[in-house]
């Protein structure tokens, strides 16, 4: 269970444009991308579609076919980790988030993006059903093992803190602020100067000393965040959620010196993606229509960002987007990133599992 290296991030149609993204982080050690397919739905079920996508866990590969017979086309991809449909929520936090925690620990930031077609499987991936152990995502698992870690002998003191963040058409809203009141305006700071950086001023933070609290405060955001059908999904995400766990401690080192330190864990559920065409969003439904473009902006910001870093370009655009200026320290550098791209392997997906890969 190693720390893997990077491998995957691609977005080839008009809704967003992640090929040159693939190419700049296949190389990265800093940025680790996987592929996760879903096992086929309820829907694709009854409906007896046809899975056109497969999976190779031991060689890292995975297969999309396009049409039939002799016009069949096999379309084969090698990423640095695949999950199957049969993958568990333990093995993808064991492969993705457990090599990262230890630079968090360590006083470094690093950030865990779910990208994918809208119903694939990303906030069950990134939460997961917190009421059943088995079925947690990543956020309450990441928060156990570093509450965990933190009862060590060498930790002499801690504190954690989170936020949960969410970016709806370019506009931020505090999923922790109480229901009943407006709360503060939000809005992109730099206090470089103060030593704070870059973040949203007015968010609230909570401290959590248990990953008990930490499911608490999932669990009173998630009726929050905006959903909304499309054609695909009854209840797609339309929006960037980012959950913040900050750690601070102070420990000792084996020669016996104390070392206080300060690390940051974001962890991303991005909005859905999928084209206007699949989605059945039509241009009387403006407020899908303007969803979908702020959604596909930004992502397809994401993918100019990691190219630009990888390519150490001499601007990198992350004031194109809120989602990349709230992170504009925590892509790159000595930062871990982890992408986690998840597919549908039904035939009612092909293009965009195929725009995905």
């Amino acid at each position: 269970k190693g720390a893997l290296h990077a491998a995957h991030l691609a977005r080839e149609n008009p809704v967003v444009h992640f090929a040159r993204a693939t190419e700049a982080v296949m190389a990265s050690e800093a940025i680790q991308v996987v592929v996760r397919v879903r096992p086929p739905n309820n829907k694709e079920k009854s409906e007896g579609t046809l899975p056109i996508v497969t999976t190779s866990t031991e060689r890292r590969e995975v297969c999309l076919i396009r049409g039939t017979g002799h016009r069949a086309q096999r379309n084969i991809f090698k990423f640095q980790n695949v999950f199957g449909s049969f993958s568990t929520q333990q093995d993808v936090f064991d492969s993705t988030m457990l090599p990262i925690l230890g630079d968090v620990l360590r006083g470094y930031e690093s950030t865990l993006f779910a990208y994918g077609q809208t119903g694939t499987g990303k906030t069950h991936t990134i939460e997961g059903r917190i009421d059943i152990p088995e079925e947690m995502g990543i956020i309450p698992r990441a928060a156990e093992h570093i509450f965990t870690a933190l009862q060590g002998e060498h930790v002499l003191e801690s504190t954690c803190t989170v936020s949960y963040l969410e970016i709806y058409n370019e506009v931020l809203h505090d999923l922790l602020s109480p229901a009943d009141e407006p709360g503060a305006k939000l809005a992109i700071v730099d206090d470089s100067k103060q030593g704070k950086g870059v973040h949203c001023a007015g968010l609230l933070t909570h401290e959590v000393n248990t990953p008990e609290d930490v499911l608490r405060i999932l669990r009173a955001a998630q009726d929050r965040r905006k959903i909304g059908e499309t054609k695909m999904n009854k209840e797609s995400s339309r929006s960037h959620c980012l959950f913040t766990l900050t750690v601070n401690l102070r420990e000792k080192t084996p020669d016996g010196m104390e070392i206080a330190r300060v690390g940051k864990l974001h962890m991303v559920d991005l909005a859905g993606s999928e084209c206007a065409k699949t989605s059945g969003v039509g241009a009387q439904d403006r407020t899908r229509m303007r969803e979908a473009m702020n959604i596909n902006q930004s992502l397809l910001t994401l993918g100019r960002v990691i190219t630009s870093l990888r390519e150490k370009q001499g601007r990198i655009p992350y004031r194109d987007s809120k989602l990349t200026r709230l992170l504009q320290e925590s892509l790159g550098g000595r930062c871990k990133t982890c992408i986690i791209a998840t597919l549908s392997p039904s035939i009612l997906c092909c293009e965009e599992s195929l725009s995905t890969l």
